[in-house]
């Protein structure tokens, strides 16, 4: 092959690792364009407040620790209770309204509210869980699930449609703020296991919705509240132990990063010392 070819042919491969580059940077940004979306996915992370909280663990050390149980009770509790609701939400005003007539008009409503909820919701979804610590959002949904329990329990029309909004914003976000504290905590490397244990075990309980109704219909004669109230006090009980445990991890958190710059500004400052002393 003669020297011309020879140059001709790595011409050639140049141009098309250049092309590739600029494609590259087309597709992915500049170097600078990289390092940005780095520093701000290390900004989301460090306002999360529990990230890493148990990265390299085992499933088994994961699910045996208390992030993993609490979440997983209230996960438990609120598909239970969401999915009893959708179920029943005609009978249930039939009931507390006293009224077939109003009865359809919400469940029309809520037909309607729950598809355009869940897609409106979800910009706001995800500005909240890359803005906002877990600790505080996980103190809001539990808050919102307080809301609807106590909505969901008054019977007048006007909190019945105030249920409605608050339920179908609160499904999405409860969904999506689970799966986002799975991720944040026991980080990706056992993100399926784990999470697919939680709605694993969360679909087996809801077996017992037959034994729901049953109890709705033949205990409590069809009367919505008692499980209604139930539900929502057991919900409020374990998401105030889980958001109470948010909190004291965060402040542990934070008190072991001030150590740690503490303790690292008192070992450079010797060393800076030395060196004016020279």
């Amino acid at each position: 092959m003669s020297d011309g070819e020879v140059q001709r042919r790595r011409a050639v491969r140049r141009e098309h690792r250049e092309s590739n580059l600029a494609r590259l940077d087309e597709l992915l940004g500049d170097a600078e364009e990289r390092h940005h979306r780095i520093e701000k996915q290390e900004e989301r992370q460090a306002a999360s407040g529990v990230w890493g909280a148990l990265h390299g663990k085992s499933p088994r050390e994961q699910m045996l620790s208390p992030w993993f149980i609490l979440i997983t009770l209230l996960t438990v509790l609120q598909m239970l209770r969401m999915n009893f609701f959708i179920a029943t939400i005609r009978s249930q005003y039939e009931y507390m309204l006293r009224s077939e007539r109003a009865a359809r008009a919400v469940n029309s409503f809520f037909d309607v509210a729950l598809p355009i909820g869940g897609v409106a919701a979800t910009p706001f979804i995800g500005l909240l869980l890359d803005n906002v610590s877990t600790a505080m959002m996980l103190t809001g949904l539990v808050a919102l699930i307080t809301a609807v329990g106590v909505l969901g329990s008054l019977p007048f029309m006007w909190a019945a449609y105030a249920n409605v909004v608050l339920f179908v914003l609160l499904r999405p976000l409860y969904y999506s703020a689970m799966s986002d504290y799975a991720a944040k905590v026991f980080g990706f490397a056992t993100f399926g296991r784990v999470y697919g244990t939680i709605i694993c075990l969360s679909g087996l309980v809801n077996l017992s919705q037959p034994l729901i109704d049953a109890a709705n219909h033949q205990v409590f004669h069809n009367n919505p509240i008692p499980i209604n109230v139930i539900l929502a006090a057991l919900g409020l009980l374990v998401g105030t132990a889980l958001v109470a445990f948010l909190w004291i991890q965060d402040h542990r958190h934070k008190k072991e990063e001030r150590i740690h710059e503490i303790t690292e500004r008192s070992r450079l400052l010797p060393e800076l010392d030395e060196e004016e002393g020279y």
